[in-house]
């Protein structure tokens, strides 16, 4: 059996969201998450996918008619404080 145990890291120790009682000797994990990681992936991967979209519309061959409607596009930062 395994039992996951939410909590964080406070001057040294692992203080858990509810309290726990683990006996002497029991074989534990801790896994850690780096949160600055998955947000720093997720702003290159952003980057890379606009990047993408701009150089396709630049080697774009195509011919617009008409008038190009305004569009706003939100940044990185913008998209992860929705």
């Amino acid at each position: 059996m395994m039992l996951t145990v939410q909590g964080y890291f406070e001057a040294g120790y692992f203080i858990t969201d509810t309290p726990i009682q683990i006996p002497e000797g029991r074989k534990t994990i801790i896994t850690i998450l780096d949160e600055t990681i998955d947000k720093k992936n997720k702003r290159e991967n952003y980057i890379a996918y606009w990047n993408k979209i701009i150089d396709d519309i630049k080697n774009s061959d195509e011919v617009l008619e008409g008038e190009p409607e305004r569009i706003c596009f939100k940044n990185p930062e913008e998209i992860d404080a929705l």
